[in-house]
């Protein structure tokens, strides 16, 4: 019984000039849209731990560091994603999207930890 296995050297399907053009303009735009909302993520937490006065500084400023690594850290590598297979001439536009997930994600367990006062306060 032979098994076969896909030849790693055989061309890969082409897709059509238009649907690579789409891919592509999406993908840049989802990934601008998801930069603008890093900013805002990024601009958010820095300015609520001067809101919290009296509390414990170092855990506060400990969960707003790692609020905004996991905003740019969201964008960044689904950025990257987006242009390695772009380069692959693979379909791309769906990593700015999970990008965007993941800072939305970030946004919104950032902001339910520091709204309740910083893990426990």
């Amino acid at each position: 019984m032979t098994i076969r296995t896909p030849d790693p050297t055989a061309p890969a399907r082409r897709r059509s000039r238009p649907l690579v053009v789409l891919d592509l303009t999406l993908g840049i735009l989802v990934a601008l849209v998801g930069i603008v909302f890093s900013w805002g993520i990024i601009l958010t937490a820095l300015s609520l731990p001067g809101n919290y006065i009296g509390g414990n500084e170092s855990l506060l400023s400990t969960i707003t560091t790692l609020w905004i690594a996991f905003a740019i850290f969201g964008w960044a590598i689904s950025t990257g994603m987006f242009i390695v297979r772009a380069i692959q001439r693979r379909y791309a536009f769906y990593w700015p999207i999970i990008g965007i997930i993941i800072v939305v994600l970030s946004f919104y367990l950032g902001a339910f930890i520091l709204g309740n006062g910083g893990a426990g306060q």
